[in-house]
């Protein structure tokens, strides 16, 4: 197994925003941690039994971010669609 290097073309005095908060309390405000996300660019960390369990990322960033780690990114079809 080897490790790779990921170079992300920041420059060191960049950084991100993150909130942390519980599951359920995101699932209240679920519309303001998307805005955060998408408008802010801000990142929510989502906490499951005092662990974190997800990232609410804005899609420019998830974008980015797979492009980077050189990940192929497979779309699922919507099951609610019958196309």
């Amino acid at each position: 197994m080897s490790v790779e290097a990921v170079s992300y073309d920041l420059p060191m005095s960049a950084s991100i925003t993150e909130h942390r908060m519980k599951i359920a309390e995101a699932r209240n405000i679920l519309g303001e941690v998307i805005a955060r996300a998408r408008f802010a660019g801000d990142a929510t960390v989502l906490i499951n039994r005092k662990k974190p369990a997800a990232v609410v990322v804005s899609y420019e960033f998830y974008e980015q971010a797979t492009e980077a780690l050189g990940l192929e990114r497979v779309e699922v079809p919507d099951p609610s669609t019958d196309d």
